[in-house]
C-alpha cells in the first residue's frame, strides 16, 4: 500500500458501535468502512476492550487476534493500557483501505502471532538522559536533565525537539544508540541526525510566549513510557517550573506516536496559580542551510505550519526536511517569525490539555519529493482527522 500514499494521517478516530449484550463466541465481526475518496493506509482501529469482553468473555489480552475476515490473514494488532494503570483500556489493529472501501476483521479468542515486525518504539537513555521515539517512517528525541552531567558531551540546556531522518523502514533507535554519538551523526546508508537543535524549540516544541518573546522550560525531570508497540507508543515528560515574565509555569507533555506515521500527537498540560489564560508557542528553528517557513488554513477547525530546507551538509546530508504542527484553530492567535523561530501562537488553560500534531518528513525517506508532496500530506492528514474511519462491531457469529 505504500505506492498509493505517503504514510497516513496519524491517527483516524474511530465511530465505534458496540452492543452491550455478554455473548461467549468464537468470533466478533468488525466492519471499517472508508468515508473517503482516497486511499487510507496504516491507519489504527482502536475498539472499547471493556465493551469486547461484554460481547465475548473468552477474550483475554493474551488471547486475542483479528484477521481479516476474507482472507484470513492476521492483522497487526496490540491489546493496550492507555494510563499505565495495568489495565487494557483498548484493542487496536492496524487497517489499510481503498477509496470509499468497506472490509471486515474477526476478533478472536486466540494468541496473536507474530503478525508483523514492531512498527513503533520509545526508549529512555540512560547515560545520556534522552527518550527517543520512532514509527517506521522517521525517529525523534528529546533531552532530560541527566545530558547536563553526561562527560562527553557538551551539556545542552533545551526542550527542544531533535528530528532522526531514515530512509529505511525497520527500527533503528536502538542500533544507532549502539553506534555512539559520533556515528549517528553519519549517514552510511539508513539516515543519520541531521537535525541541530541546541537551546531551541527544534522541530515542534513548545514554550511559554509573553511580552513579545519565548519563555523555554529546561530539560525534562522525568519520564514515563507508557505503551510500547506493536502499533502505538505513549509516554510523559515532565518539566520543572520555569519563569515567564513573572509567571511561574510547568508543563506535562503527552506524546503518542502510531505505526506507518510522521506526525505524532502531543498533548500539553501547563500549570501555573494565578493565570487564568496562557499564550504558548509551538515552533521550529531556522536552520542555518536555509529554511522557508509556510502556513495554511487547512480546514474550519485545523491550520498547519511547516518548516521545509535542505538538511546540514555535513557528514553526508543530503536531500531536505520538511517540519510540520497541525494546530487547532480556535486556539490560534497569530503567527510569528523571529530570527530563529517560526511560530504559530496558541491560548492554553491551565490545567486543561492542548493538542497538535507535530512530526517531519525526509525527502531521501522516498516519501516526499519535493516541498508539494509534503504540504499535501499534511492536508490529507486533517482530511483524515476530519473524517475518521467508520467502525462497527456486528452481532457475534457462533
Amino acid at each position: 500500500m505504500q505506492t498509493i500514499l505517503p504514510a497516513a494521517a496519524w491517527p483516524a478516530a474511530c465511530l465505534v458501535a458496540l452492543l452491550a449484550l455478554p455473548v461467549t463466541a468464537q468470533t466478533l465481526t468488525v466492519r471499517v468502512e472508508n468515508p473517503l475518496a482516497v486511499p487510507r493506509p496504516d491507519e489504527v482501529v482502536s475498539l472499547d476492550w471493556a465493551a469486547l469482553q461484554r460481547r465475548h468473555t473468552a477474550l483475554a489480552e493474551d488471547n486475542v487476534r483479528v484477521v481479516d475476515a476474507v482472507s484470513g490473514e492476521e492483522v497487526l494488532s496490540q491489546p493496550l493500557d492507555s494510563d499505565g494503570d495495568g489495565t487494557t483500556d483498548a484493542l487496536l489493529f492496524l487497517v489499510s483501505l481503498w477509496p470509499e472501501e468497506v472490509r471486515e476483521y474477526a476478533v478472536e479468542a486466540a494468541p496473536a502471532s507474530s503478525a508483523g515486525a514492531a512498527r513503533v518504539f520509545a526508549r529512555h537513555d540512560d547515560y545520556r538522559d534522552d527518550v527517543a521515539w520512532e514509527s517506521d517512517r522517521i525517529a525523534y528525541r528529546t533531552y532530560g536533565r541527566g545530558l547536563w552531567n553526561a562527560s562527553e558531551f557538551e551539556p545542552l540546556v533545551s526542550s527542544g525537539i531533535d528530528v532522526w531522518p531514515k530512509r529505511v523502514r525497520d527500527l533503528i533507535i536502538e542500533r544507532w544508540y549502539e553506534k555512539g554519538h559520533d556515528a549517528y551523526h553519519l549517514d552510511t546508508g539508513e539516515g543519520a541526525d541531521f537535525y541541530s537543535v541546541g537551546p531551541t524549540l527544534g522541530a515542534g516544541g513548545t514554550a511559554l510566549w509573553r511580552d513579545g518573546r519565548l519563555y523555554r522550560a529546561e530539560n525534562f525531570t522525568d519520564y514515563r513510557i507508557i505503551a510500547n508497540g506493536p502499533i502505538r507508543t505513549i509516554f510523559a515528560l515532565t518539566y520543572a517550573p520555569w519563569q515567564a515574565a513573572g509567571l511561574t509555569v510547568s508543563e506535562t507533555k503527552r506524546i503518542t506516536l502510531d505505526a506507518g506515521q510522521h506526525l505524532f500527537k502531543a498533548e500539553s498540560l501547563f500549570a501555573s496559580e494565578g493565570a487564568d489564560s496562557l499564550t504558548y508557542a509551538v515552533g521550529f528553528v531556522k536552520r542555518k542551510e536555509g529554511v522557508v517557513g509556510s502556513m495554511k488554513q487547512a480546514s474550519p477547525a485545523w491550520a498547519w505550519l511547516s518548516a521545509w530546507g535542505p538538511v546540514e551538509r555535513k557528514n553526508g546530508g543530503h536531500g531536505a526536511l520538511g517540519t510540520a504542527a497541525l494546530l487547532d484553530r480556535d486556539r490560534l492567535v497569530a503567527v510569528r517569525e523571529t530570527d530563529d523561530h517560526y511560530l504559530a501562537l496558541l491560548t492554553a488553560t491551565p490545567g486543561e490539555p492542548v493538542v497538535q500534531y507535530v512530526g517531519a518528513g525526509w525527502t531521501a525517506s522516498g516519501d516526499f519529493n519535493t516541498v508539494e508532496d509534503w504540504w499535501a500530506y499534511l492536508d490529507a492528514v486533517v482530511q483524515r482527522l476530519q473524517a475518521p474511519l467508520r467502525v462497527t462491531v456486528l452481532p457475534a457469529s457462533p
